[in-house]
């Protein structure tokens, strides 16, 4: 009975803090709530809820997508597939203004707190991003050549001479004047990177229908300037190599069809 008492007490001590802690402005129609959760940014979560008869409505005012895109997040069309699916998990969605919001019919602490677990859950994508970045590299590749109009095919699957199947990010095809350009987008730079990417083209370019194709390799520069050993190592087995600091130039000579 003692354990449960205390249980019991936490509880209402837990729930004593949050209603002190929780603020509220009537700004209009809605009202601006100030939660003490933090954001990405390390502030407390701010949203807006409007109350029409038996229905709640909640917004951020376009402040996470907004926020993210400051913070010097891309939304490539990965993170915006992964804001969709973490917004659909509570319930909520992205409006036509760029807000993300929720409406409810029920219970009002419910949506309440469904909403609070969106916009901390899609702080996560700020950082994600932050501390791994270089996983989206071929997503921002891929915006700058759909900015460029060179057309590709991503994440191409082939199989080497070994039976063994390699996946390169992007596939430039062949033309009257320029051989099938396989091309991949490493997440790092180094020697490693080089090891790597260098078996699974020596594999792939051993087959007698892709003898004549060319690899090329896009480094990330953006933060830093490419390891110098890596690109003469690559320029050595006769791979060209892009960084992404002359992608936008380059592309349309030497990736377009």
């Amino acid at each position: 009975m003692t354990t449960t008492a205390t249980a019991d007490s936490f509880i209402d001590d837990y729930w004593d803090w949050l209603r002190k802690e929780t603020t509220s402005q009537k700004i209009g129609e809605w009202t601006c709530i100030t939660l003490s959760l933090l954001d990405a940014s390390n502030d407390d979560i701010a949203l807006y809820a409007k109350v029409s008869g038996d229905s709640i409505a909640f917004s951020d005012d376009g402040y996470t997508l907004a926020s993210l895109q400051m913070s010097g997040v891309k939304l490539t069309e990965s993170r915006r597939n992964r804001i969709k699916r973490i917004t659909q998990k509570y319930g909520a969605y992205i409006d036509e203004t760029g807000c993300v919001a929720l409406e409810s019919d029920g219970d009002r602490g419910d949506a309440l707190n469904r909403f609070a677990q969106t916009l901390v859950a899609l702080s996560s994508v700020q950082e994600t991003a932050q501390r791994h970045v270089s996983e989206y590299f071929a997503d921002d590749v891929a915006e700058v050549l759909d900015s460029c109009h060179v057309y590709y095919t991503a994440n191409v699957g082939i199989r080497g001479l070994s039976n063994y199947s390699h996946t390169f990010d992007f596939l430039f095809q062949k033309n009257a004047n320029k051989p099938t350009r396989f091309c991949q987008a490493p997440n790092s730079f180094g020697k490693d990177t080089v090891r790597n990417i260098m078996w699974s083209w020596d594999d792939t370019r051993r087959a007698t229908t892709r003898s004549d194709a060319k690899l090329i390799v896009i480094g990330n520069d953006r933060d830093k300037p490419l390891q110098t050993t890596a690109v003469e190592a690559f320029e050595n087995y006769g791979v060209t190599v892009i960084p992404w600091s002359q992608l936008k130039e380059r592309a349309p000579q030497e990736l377009a069809a």
